[in-house]
């Protein structure tokens, strides 16, 4: 179910008390209803969506229960899924990979929300059908489905932020016949610099300086503008014997991430820019192909991504120093191939069996920050489905091989001799691991059920987690891989007991996830000097102008528990109400203390009314949201930013706040087909001075203040 975002918002909103069901497509071999399967599963579709428009996923997704977003400003957001983000949550594409570097902290996924129909939420180990990078949960980004036998339609959107003075505007065209179809879309959304309310600052904001918790910067907080476009186009041909689809899609952005250096002890901070550059194209081949009682899969998919980040620079000036030993340019190629087939019934099982190939080729231009490497991956996996009434079976199993090598020569002489993360005895590792899943669904009767799981997930470590050794602009740390890793393995239980009479729909989820190998990127103690300083690379004094925080990757074995808990309610016509609640908590086993970039526990109530119609208005909907966070404590040295607890600016423990939100929707009439779709929202409403936990500015700046959007969709 939808969790946060009140299901009922998907109903036609003249239904009375009653809730739609939500279909989503977890499934390899059927569609379900959410509340049916045994995963927890969320969806958000095109009306939930123009309601939390955004270009940040994570900030998209941060309503559903067990979700939360990992931000920087407005512009940058990964969604956080029960404690795990990065390269344990795997972003697709229309069920396929993607590749943004999710290492960094700060690194967004490639993709424009406004551009996918729909968002589908998976949470907990999807190993089996996902392969590595799936260890904590999949994010499912789809596009609207092919118009196979529609009329030529569209649409046309406009937004704006008046906080970051933020503006988009983006369309959307499709048509076809019985054998031919066609889509297209377009987004563009720029932004400058956001705002924070203007709260008091840091008495003496230097390096040798007292601690003090205030913010460096309020009011504006420079170095925080973007631009983004992205684009995409669908083709699609069917005939008796199958479908052929064929997509394209094209993104890019220009983002300003704000830093700070001080030149000595006893000087002030400042503010530094870094900027980036930012494009990903992905082109993504697939058929269905109708054999006898079986369907054929195949499905081939090619990823050209590119990264350009300047150390000093804003994005509108950095191209003065392309080139240069510290302009970072990375280049990386993807090929991944799958061939899947769906067989019919053996006895009481469906399912499907399918083998996987990837081959990604990763070059550093130029920079420091990760090397040259190639990765090549091999998998074959079998997914079985039964339904016996009141019982529903999903079991599955995989077996993955990793081979990753990064070249002693060449443009990695950095790493190699430099540095010297790396040489001939470890610049080679092979990881070869098995996967597995068990859940079921069990109905006790027509409103009551329960839904149980258990799975063995895995996660091979990135080239950046091994052979890293440079300075990572974008969190303004240097930070260090280890040749040594093994492979990351989790073993998830979670039960979940639901409800659904119609009116009332209520989840109630406990969950556990022990991981062993747990990788994290710890901090020493010890500090660098920035590139372009004296002493660039070298261990420095903390307090010294240009020092960075050294941080090095290191393995624990660790567990996340959980608890979730979500109602959604339609008292009448006209009121309903939802409350999402969570709590998690996150250990590293081996030393007794928490672990890094753990939400702080939450909880989520939105209170609706839903007048009648008037002139010309329908479905209005009045929404008044209040979000409440629990406090949080840093987990100490090997919490990224943690630094800031003991500085003379910001923190890295953060307060218990309380957020509120109004928001109002309706749709207008029009002539003929013609429908206009208009969304408001005031975003925290009393312009709240507030730090979030997993806000990567809370070092020296707020999180944003009030603002106030509007959204319009036109059809036709």
């Amino acid at each position: 179910m939808a969790g946060g975002i009140p299901l009922s918002a998907y109903a036609d909103q003249t239904s009375g008390t009653v809730l739609e069901n939500i279909t989503v497509s977890a499934s390899p071999i059927h569609e379900h209803e959410a509340f049916e399967v045994p995963s927890q599963i969320d969806a958000v579709d095109e009306e939930a969506k123009r309601a939390l428009q955004s270009g940040s996923l994570g900030e998209m997704l941060s309503q559903t229960p067990g979700v939360n977003n990992l931000s920087a400003g407005p512009q940058s957001g990964k969604p956080v899924i029960r404690g795990m983000t990065g390269e344990r949550v795997k972003v697709l594409s229309n069920g396929s990979s993607t590749d943004y570097q999710a290492y960094g902290t700060r690194h967004l996924p490639n993709v424009d929300p406004y551009l996918a129909g729909r968002i589908e939420v998976i949470r907990g180990p999807q190993s089996v059908l996902y392969g590595s990078e799936a260890l904590g949960g999949v994010v499912n980004v789809l596009s609207d489905p092919l118009p196979f036998e529609q009329e030529q339609h569209g649409e046309v959107d406009f937004e704006l932020n008046s906080n970051n003075d933020e503006m988009h505007f983006g369309t959307k065209v499709g048509a076809g016949s019985r054998n031919f179809a066609i889509s297209a879309g377009a987004s563009i959304r720029k932004a400058d610099d956001f705002k924070v309310p203007n709260a008091d600052t840091a008495v003496s904001p230097t390096p040798a300086s007292p601690a003090d918790d205030r913010p460096l910067f309020v009011g504006t907080v420079p170095y925080t503008n973007f631009e983004n476009r992205a684009a995409n186009i669908g083709l699609g041909w069917r005939q008796d014997w199958g479908q052929v689809t064929l997509r394209h899609q094209i993104w890019q952005s220009k983002q300003n991430y704000l830093g700070i250096e001080a030149d000595g002890p006893n000087s002030e901070f400042e503010a530094l820019p870094t900027g980036q550059k930012l494009s990903n194209q992905e082109t993504q081949l697939s058929a269905e192909i109708f054999s006898g009682d079986w369907i054929l899969k195949p499905s081939w998919v090619y990823t050209l991504n590119k990264r350009e980040a300047a150390h000093d620079l804003p994005y509108e000036t950095m191209a003065q120093d392309e080139g240069e030993d510290h302009y970072l340019n990375l280049e990386v190629k993807r090929h991944d191939w799958k061939m899947a087939a769906e067989h019919p019934a053996f006895g009481d099982f469906e399912g499907e069996i399918g083998v996987e190939f990837s081959e990604k080729e990763q070059r550093l231009l130029s920079g420091h920050l990760t090397p040259s490497a190639d990765v090549s991956k091999q998998a074959v996996y079998l997914f079985e489905e039964a339904d016996y009434d009141r019982w529903l079976v999903q079991v599955g199993a995989r077996y993955d091989w990793h081979h990753v090598y990064a070249p002693v020569d060449g443009n990695n002489e950095h790493f190699t001799e430099e540095a010297g993360i790396f040489d001939e005895s470890n610049n080679e590792r092979d990881f070869a691991v098995w996967s597995g899943s068990l859940g079921t669904t069990y109905r006790l009767n027509d409103s009551w059920s329960l839904a149980g799981n258990i799975a063995r997930g895995f996660r091979a470590p990135s080239i950046f987690e091994l052979y890293a050794g440079g300075e990572h602009g974008g969190v303004q740390a240097y930070q260090i891989g280890n040749p040594e890793l093994e492979e990351e393995t989790a073993l998830n239980t979670d039960l979940s007991l639901r409800w659904d009479n119609g009116s009332t729909r209520m989840v109630a989820t406990a969950y556990q996830n022990w991981v062993d190998n747990y990788i994290y990127l710890a901090n020493t103690g010890l500090c660098r000097g920035s590139e372009g300083s004296p002493n660039e690379g070298e261990i420095v004094a903390c307090d010294s102008g240009g020092a960075l925080p050294e941080m090095q990757a290191q393995q624990t074995d660790a567990v996340i528990r959980g608890f979730e808990f979500n109602i959604d309610h339609r008292w009448n016509k006209q009121w309903q109400s939802s409350l999402a609640l969570e709590w998690i908590e996150g250990r590293d086993e081996d030393n007794s203390r928490d672990l890094p970039l753990i939400p702080a526990h939450n909880m989520l109530i939105q209170n609706s009314y839903l007048p009648a119609d008037w002139n010309g208005f329908t479905r209005q909907k009045w929404t008044v949201e209040t979000k409440l966070v629990a406090d949080k404590d840093s987990a100490g040295a090997y919490e990224p930013f943690s630094q800031f607890d003991n500085m003379s600016i910001g923190r890295a423990s953060t307060e218990a706040y309380a957020l509120w939100n109004l928001r109002y929707s309706a749709m207008i009439k029009g002539s003929q087909n013609q429908k206009l779709y208009m969304n408001l929202a005031v975003e925290n409403l009393f312009d709240k001075s507030y730090v979030d936990f997993l806000d990567t500015y809370k070092g020296y700046t707020l999180a944003q203040g009030r603002n106030f959007k509007l959204n319009l969709r036109v059809d036709f």
